[in-house]
């Protein structure tokens, strides 16, 4: 467990780049609702998922690349004293982890308006607390589920 202390030092990162991301989305979703650009179809659904996928893709790569330098620089010898392996390992789950969180954070928060408009809920009072929540909890599966996968033989004895 010693070996993967370090995954600690980056789950607030990966949990919040998550709400971000649909946070973003939620805006964007929401302004087009308010100014009757957009409604509730499932031709405007499907067009503002093809429209925000691409952009939750591109930054998801963007800062999981950003996120893998700086696990790759925090405490050197702390992230790869053990094994060069492990040391990759940390990485690929912290890399995986923010690629997985952002963009589904960002579909989450696209679609999150929509439902609430259908339910009769206030789209913008509802989406950015509800994308919070759904992202903290979800990630932190991500995050854990991803290290069960790559560092799980490091935590059985």
């Amino acid at each position: 467990m010693a070996q993967v202390i370090i995954l600690a030092a980056f789950i607030p990162p990966i949990i919040d780049m998550g709400g971000n991301a649909g946070s973003q989305s939620a805006t964007l979703v929401l302004r087009a609702m308010a100014l009757g650009q957009v409604r509730v179809t499932w031709r405007e659904i499907g067009a503002v998922i093809a429209r925000e996928l691409p952009v939750g893709v591109a930054i998801a790569v963007t800062v999981s690349v950003l996120e893998v330098a700086l696990a790759s620089m925090t405490k050197h010898s702390a992230l790869f004293s053990d094994s060069t392996e492990t040391g990759v390992r940390v990485l690929i789950v912290v890399g995986l982890s923010m690629m997985i969180c952002t963009v589904l954070g960002a579909l989450i928060g696209a679609l999150l308006p929509f439902l609430a408009k259908k339910i009769g809920a206030d789209p913008a009072t509802l989406s950015s607390p509800l994308i919070t929540s759904i992202m903290d909890i979800t990630g932190v599966l991500i995050y854990f589920g991803l290290a069960m996968i790559f560092l799980g033989h490091l935590l059985v004895s």
